[in-house]
C-alpha cells in the first residue's frame, strides 16, 4: 500500500492543521514515487508524517536517505551512538582522500545524523539535553577530525611544528558560545577561536613559521566544515570572537591571547569566555592548564565579588535593545524581550559575580549552573524553576524554527503554514495556544531579568539632592561650593565633612576610570545617608576609609551602588563600630554579608557553622592544607562578621553573642586540628592508640569569648612511656610527634594568610608556664595539679574545659579537674590568695578616676564579679561538687544559688550586673573605645557588687 493512502498516514494527516495536510500528502507521494523504495513499517508512519509536515529540511534528507533511515530500525529508538560517531571521525582524521571527498563524507554523515536527531524529536522520545548534546558531540567530533586531517595534509610538504623541547604541537581550538556549553541547536554556527601554543618553524621541505603553519590549518578546517558543496555544509564557522575580531589574525598564539585579555579584554568578552572550552584534538594537560587556569579563568572570574558585572550587563542589554528596536526584532526568541539571551545574561552575570570564590559556579552549561544559583543572594528556587522552564521551552522553539529549513533563524514565523508547523512541532493545539504559552514564558523571563539587572536603579525621592551632589562631586573640588550645598541641604558638621570629602576626592583622582565613575553614584548616596546618622562625621570618615581601600577593586563600590540596603547598613555599622569598619576595609569580601544578613541568624549556631564549613571545604580544589586553611580563615571571618551584625541588630543577646563566638572558635579548632593531624600522620604515621586533646582556658573556656580575643589553650596527650614511635615510613617519638602537632596547629591558627590570621594563641597557662613543655601527658598534668599548682591556677582551672580532640582524654581531664577543685585546694589561704591577687590587678590595671569608671577593673566591676564567683565556687566545691560542673560565671552563679551557697537574689543581681557590664564593654570595644564610662553610670550595679564582695570577702 502506498504511504499516502495508508490508513495510518491518513489518520495522522487528519490530525494536522488544514494548512499542512496537502503539503504533507505531496511529500508522501514523492516518497512513494521513489524507485526501489523500501517498506516503511507502520510504527514509523506517525513520526514520518510529523517530520514531513514540520521540516522541509527533514523531508528533503528523508527522500535522499530513505533506505538508510528505514534500515536503522530499532536504532532510532536510541540516541545517536557516540562510539559510531567517534569511529567515523577517526576514519576521517586519518583519511588520505581529497579535500572534496572528505567534505562530501562529512556532509552526508552530518545530514544523516541530523535526521536521526530530528526523528527522535518528532517521535517525542528525545529530551532537550539529548538533542543539544547530540548536535554538540557531532560538531566537536567533526571539528577534531577536520583539524587532524588538515594537519596530516600539510605535513608531507611543510612537516610539523615542535616546541622548544622537541615535542610536536597542534592547533588548539576554543569552542565558544553554544559549542563551548554543549548547547548547540539545529543550524547553529559554531563559534571558534583558533590558537597555537607557539613553537619553532615547521620542519618540512618548505618551512613555515608556526603562525603561518597553523593559519593554513585553520583555513582548511573552515573549508572542510563550512564551504558549501553539492551536499550542503556541515557547520557554519564564526571566528569573530577571536582577539580584535575581524581585524585580528585568524590564529592567535597563547602569549598574544594572554596579552589581549589582560590589556584589551572587554566586559562582554568575559561573558563570552565563560563558555570557552578546548574542543577538537585534546591538548596536553599542561597546555590545557596553561590556557584555562592561567589565562581564561583569571580573565573571567575575579577573586573578589564582582558587582561591576551588572553595569556592563545593563550596557550590553541597552545595545541589544536598541538593535532589537532598529531591526524590529520583538518576535526574536533569542534577542527579543524575555528571550533566550536574557536568560543567559541572568545566569552568566551571577556566575561572574560569585564564580571567583565558588568554583561550582564555573560551569559552561546553563542548565547545570542555574540550580546552583539558588539562594537569597542569587535567585529563589521558584525563580530557577521559572527560568529553566522558559529556557527549555524557548530552546525547543528555536530548534524547530531552525530545523524547518536548516537555516539559522530566531524569528517567529508570520506565514500561516510555518506557524502551523511550529505549533505541531511544539505539540500545541494551534498557533494562538503556542503564542500564549510563549508570551507567558517571555514575560516571566523579562521580569526576572529586570529584577536582576536593574535592581534598585529607579530614581527616588532624593533625586534632586542626589543630582546636586553628583554634580558637585563630578565638577568641583572647591570647599566653598561644597559648604554652600551641604548647608542648604541641612547637614551638620559641614566644615569637617567638606574637608573629609575634598581630601578623599583628591585621593580618588588617582583611581582608574571605572572607580571614578562608580564614585559618582557612591558619594552622593553616602552623603544623603549621613543625614539620618547620629554620628555623621564618624560614619563618613570610616565609610570613606573602606572606599579608599577598595578603589583598586571598585567592583565593591559597585556592590554598594547596586544594593541600597547594604549601603545603608555599612554606613550605620561604620558610625557605631571601628572594629567592623576596620574588618571591612581589610577584608572587603565581607561586604557580601551585608546583602541580607538576617538570613544568616539561623546559621549562627554550632550546627549551622559546621554545615557551612563542610560545604566550603567540599568545594573543588580545596584538598591541600594551605587551601583548607585559607577556606577556614574566610569562613571564620565571615561568621564572626555575621555575629557582629546580629549583635548590632540586637538579634543576639550578649551572652548568646559570646556563645556564638565560642562555638565558632571551637569549630575552627576542630577543623584545624583535623588538618594538622592528617598532615602529620600522612608523613610520620599514627602514634598507636595515643590521643590528643585541646583544653580551653580563660574566655574560651568560660564561654565568654569576644571579638579579637586570644585563645588560652593547653594541650594534652595520653601516650605512655617515652621511646614509643609512630607507625609511618618516617617514625617519630610520640612526644616529638605531639610537639610537632601543636606547633603545626598553632602555625595554622596564627599565620597570616590572604584572609588574615585566625586567632592569637596563648599557651602560658600550661603546667610550669613558659618553662614547661608545649604539650603535656595526662599523667604529668595530673601530677602538677596535685603538687605544684597555685591558687590562681586553680581559679584558671575552674574556667577550663575540653574543646577538641580525644573524648577519652577529655573525660580524664574532667576527672582531674573535679578532683583538684574539690579536694586539692589550699583552703586555708584561699580567701587571702584571691583578695591579694585581685588587689594587685586593680592596682596595676584599674583606669578609673574621679570622672570615669573602669568597667573591667574598677571597684564593683566585671573583675570583682569574676573573682567573687571563683572564690565562692572554690570555697564550696568540696561540700557541693555541682558548683564546678560548668565553667562560665552565669551558670556557676546558678549552681551556687541552687546549693544554698548564696541566696537567689544575690545571684540574680550579680548575673544582671555582669550582663549589663559586658554588654556595654563589648560595644565600647567594638568601637575601639576604652571600657570606661561616666562615674554616674551603673551606680546601683556597682553598689550591689561591692555589697556582695564585702559580705563574703570583706572590703578589698
Amino acid at each position: 500500500m502506498a504511504l499516502h493512502t495508508h490508513q495510518t498516514t491518513l489518520s495522522e494527516l487528519e490530525k494536522l492543521p488544514p494548512e499542512l495536510r496537502e503539503y504533507t500528502r505531496l511529500q508522501l507521494q514523492r516518497i512513494d514515487a521513489l524507485e526501489g523504495r523500501p517498506f516503511v513499517p507502520d510504527d514509523m508512519l506517525a513520526t514520518l508524517v510529523r517530520l514531513l509536515a514540520c521540516s522541509e529540511f527533514g523531508g528533503k534528507i528523508f527522500l535522499r536517505e530513505v533506505n538508510w533511515i528505514v534500515a536503522q530500525g530499532e536504532l532510532l529508538s536510541r540516541p545517536p551512538d557516540l562510539a559510531n560517531l567517534q569511529a567515523f571521525a577517526t576514519q576521517l582524521a586519518t583519511s588520505t582522500a581529497s579535500l572534496d571527498a572528505v567534505q562530501s563524507d562529512i556532509r552526508r554523515y552530518r545530514n544523516r545524523y541530523f535526521l536521526h536527531v530530528l526523528w527522535r524529536e518528532f517521535a517525542a522520545t528525545a529530551t532537550l539535553n539529548e538533542t543539544l548534546h547530540s548536535i554538540s558531540d557531532l560538531a566537536e567530533e567533526l571539528l577534531k577530525a577536520a583539524v587532524e586531517y588538515a594537519q596530516h595534509a600539510l605535513q608531507e610538504r611543510f612537516g610539523v611544528v615542535s616546541d622548544e623541547h622537541g615535542e610536536v604541537v597542534s592547533l588548539v581550538v576554543l569552542g565558544m558560545g553554544k559549542l563551548g556549553g554543549r548547547e548547540l541547536n539545529f543550524s547553529s554556527d559554531i563559534d571558534l577561536i583558533f590558537l597555537h601554543p607557539g613553537g619553532n618553524d615547521s620542519d618540512g621541505r618548505k618551512s613555515l613559521s608556526a603562525h603561518e603553519y597553523f593559519t593554513r590549518v585553520s583555513r582548511m578546517v573552515v573549508a572542510l566544515l563550512e564551504q558549501p558543496t553539492a551536499d550542503g555544509f556541515a557547520f557554519r564557522v564564526d571566528t569573530r570572537l577571536r582577539p580584535f575580531g575581524d581585524s585580528g589574525p585568524p590564529v592567535t598564539s597563547f602569549s598574544a591571547l594572554e596579552s589581549y585579555l589582560v590589556q584589551h579584554g572587554r566586559s562582554w568578552e568575559r561573558y563570552a569566555y565563560i563558555k570557552a572550552r578546548a574542543v577538537g584534538p585534546v591538548p596536553p594537560a599542561a597546555v590545557a592548564t596553561d590556557l584555562y587556569d592561567n589565562m581564561i579563568k583569571p580573565f573571567v572570574y575575579r577573586r573578589y565579588l564582582d558587582y561591576g558585572v551588572f553595569e556592563s550587563l545593563r550596557e550590553m542589554h541597552a545595545l541589544i535593545a536598541a538593535e532589537v528596536q532598529r531591526l524590529d526584532l520583538a518576535d526574536n526568541v533569542k534577542l527579543g524581550p524575555g528571550g533566550i539571551r536574557e536568560i543567559e545574561f541572568v545566569v552568566q552575570s551571577l556566575q561572574l559575580v560569585r564564580g571567583g570564590s565558588r568554583p561550582d559556579l564555573q560551569s559552561r552549561e546553563l542548565q547545570t549552573v542555574l540550580p546552583k544559583l539558588v539562594g537569597r543572594r542569587g535567585v529563589s528556587a521558584a525563580d530557577v524553576d521559572v527560568l529553566l522552564a522558559a529556557y527549555k521551552f524557548l530552546r525547543r522553539v528555536e530548534n524547530f524554527l531552525q530545523a524547518c529549513r536548516d537555516q539559522q533563524t530566531h524569528e517567529l514565523p508570520v506565514d500561516a503554514i510555518d506557524r502551523a508547523r511550529l505549533a505541531v512541532a511544539m505539540q500545541c493545539a494551534d498557533w494562538p495556544t503556542l503564542r500564549a504559552q510563549m508570551d507567558l514564558h517571555r514575560d516571566h523571563v523579562a521580569s526576572q531579568f529586570e529584577k536582576i539587572a536593574f535592581r534598585e536603579q529607579s530614581e527616588d525621592s532624593d533625586s534632586d539632592s542626589k543630582g546636586l551632589l553628583r554634580g558637585l562631586w563630578k565638577n568641583s573640588s572647591l570647599p566653598e561650593d561644597w559648604s554652600t550645598a551641604l548647608q542648604e541641604n541641612g547637614f551638620d558638621h559641614v566644615e569637617e565633612i567638606v574637608a573629609t570629602i575634598v581630601a578623599f576626592k583628591n585621593t580618588a583622582a588617582h583611581a582608574d576610570v571605572a572607580a571614578r565613575q562608580r564614585l559618582q553614584q557612591f558619594v552622593p548616596n553616602l552623603l544623603l545617608l549621613l543625614q539620618d546618622s547620629d554620628r555623621p562625621l564618624l560614619a563618613l570618615k570610616r565609610t570613606l576609609a573602606v572606599a579608599e581601600k577598595v578603589l583598586r577593586r571598585s567592583a565593591y563600590i559597585a556592590l554598594l551602588n547596586e544594593n541600597a540596603a547594604a549601603m545603608a547598613k555599612l554606613v550605620g555599622l561604620c558610625s557605631r563600630s571601628a572594629y567592623v569598619a576596620r574588618q571591612i576595609a581589610r577584608y572587603p569580601v565581607l561586604l557580601d554579608e551585608l546583602l541580607d544578613p538576617e538570613i544568616y541568624v539561623e546559621r549562627i549556631s554550632r550546627k549551622g557553622m559546621q554545615a557551612e564549613l563542610a560545604e566550603r571545604v567540599a568545594a573543588p580544589g580545596s584538598l591541600d592544607s594551605e587551601a583548607q586553611m585559607e577556606i577556614l580563615a574566610k569562613f571564620q571571618r565571615a561568621i564572626q562578621f555575621r555575629i557582629a551584625l546580629a549583635d548590632f541588630d540586637a538579634t543576639l543577646p550578649i551572652m548568646r553573642v559570646s556563645d556564638c563566638l565560642t562555638e565558632l572558635a571551637e569549630t575552627v579548632l576542630e577543623h584545624a586540628l583535623y588538618i594538622a593531624w592528617r598532615d602529620l600522620t600522612e608523613k610520620y604515621g599514627k602514634p598507636g592508640d595515643a590521643g590528643f586533646t585541646i583544653i580551653a582556658y580563660g574566655k574560651l573556656g568560660g564561654l565568654e569569648l569576644s571579638y579579637g580575643s586570644d585563645l588560652d589553650l593547653v594541650f594534652l596527650h595520653d601516650s605512655g612511656a617515652s621511646g614509643q614511635l609512630t607507625d609511618g615510613p618516617k617514625p617519630l617519638d610520640h612526644l616529638m610527634f605531639f610537639t610537632r602537632l601543636v606547633r603545626r596547629l598553632v602555625h595554622f591558627l596564627t599565620t597570616r594568610t590572604a584572609s588574615g590570621s585566625l586567632y592569637e594563641i596563648d599557651t602560658r597557662l600550661r603546667p610550669d608556664g613558659k618553662s614547661g613543655l608545649l604539650v603535656s601527658s595526662v599523667a604529668a598534668f595530673q601530677s602538677y595539679q596535685e603538687t605544684n599548682a597555685w591558687t590562681w591556677e586553680h581559679q584558671a582551672l575552674l574556667r577550663a574545659r575540653p574543646v577538641a580532640g580525644s573524648s577519652s582524654i577529655a573525660e580524664k581531664f574532667l576527672q582531674i579537674r573535679h578532683t583538684t577543685l574539690t579536694a586539692g585546694l589550699h583552703q586555708e589561704t584561699l580567701r587571702n590568695d584571691v583578695t591579694s591577687m585581685r588587689s594587685r590587678m586593680r592596682k596595676n590595671l584599674d583606669k578609673s578616676d574621679a570622672e570615669r569608671f573602669d568597667l573591667k577593673q574598677g571597684k564593683g566591676g566585671i573583675g570583682d564579679i569574676e573573682f567573687l564567683v571563683q572564690y565562692l565556687v572554690l570555697a564550696n566545691a568540696a561540700n557541693h561538687p555541682s558548683v564546678i560542673q560548668y565553667s562560665d560565671n552565669i551558670r556557676q552563679l546558678d549552681a551556687l544559688a541552687e546549693t544554698g551557697c548564696i541566696d537567689q537574689a544575690t545571684a540574680s543581681q550579680l548575673q544582671a550586673s555582669y550582663r549589663d557590664y559586658r554588654h556595654r564593654a563589648h560595644h565600647l570595644s567594638l568601637d575601639d573605645r576604652a571600657t570606661l564610662v561616666a562615674q554616674s553610670e551603673f551606680v546601683q550595679q556597682r553598689k550591689g557588687v561591692c555589697d556582695a564582695w564585702n559580705s563574703f570577702l570583706a572590703a578589698g
